[in-house]
């Protein structure tokens, strides 16, 4: 496996803020893939250490935003949790150009990924949650935006395989 520094993925976030934030707060990772038809990756990424792991996983030309807030709650499921999940979702119906759907998640095996969902109704939130184990942590939050303020997100384009930054739909 290559070094964050010497592969075309890492290059672009060793230069970016994020991996002097890494070293006080983790980051949810939301990476939209270059030519996927919307298709999305979730990931994990709690310290520095893990970007070598990351970059590794990571496909030329997507747009990846890193997540340093509260933006994506972490927290056990529980019957309190769902009715603010479904609360998001009736505050989300009411804002002009939003669906409803939030994303909900949990952590895989690998404690990289997130295998998300994206329910906007309480039937679907029951279809995601019922494939959980008992008491299981889960991620949940609004959809996140492309947000690069630099300190509480960094959104950044990786370029391609030859390392050409080109435009293309994510």
């Amino acid at each position: 496996m290559t070094s964050p520094g010497s592969s075309w993925q890492g290059r672009t976030i060793i230069d970016s803020p994020v991996p002097q934030l890494l070293t006080s707060r983790g980051a949810i990772v939301f990476e939209r893939i270059a030519r996927g038809g919307g298709a999305t990756t979730w990931y994990r990424c709690p310290d520095p250490a893990r970007l070598t792991t990351l970059s590794a996983h990571l496909r030329p030309g997507s747009v990846i935003s890193f997540y340093f807030d509260d933006r994506i709650t972490h927290c056990r499921y529980t019957a309190e949790v769902r009715e603010q999940m479904l609360e998001l979702m009736r505050h989300l119906r009411d804002v002009p150009g939003e669906t409803g759907e939030i994303v909900a998640g949990h952590l895989d095996p690998d404690e990289l990924h997130i295998t998300v969902d994206y329910p906007g109704s309480p039937e679907e939130l029951d279809e995601f949650t019922q494939t959980l184990e008992p008491d299981p942590w889960i991620y949940y939050g609004r959809i996140p935006g492309r947000d690069n303020d630099g300190t509480n997100a960094v959104t950044l384009t990786l370029p391609d395989l030859d390392g050409i930054m080109r435009a293309h739909p994510h």
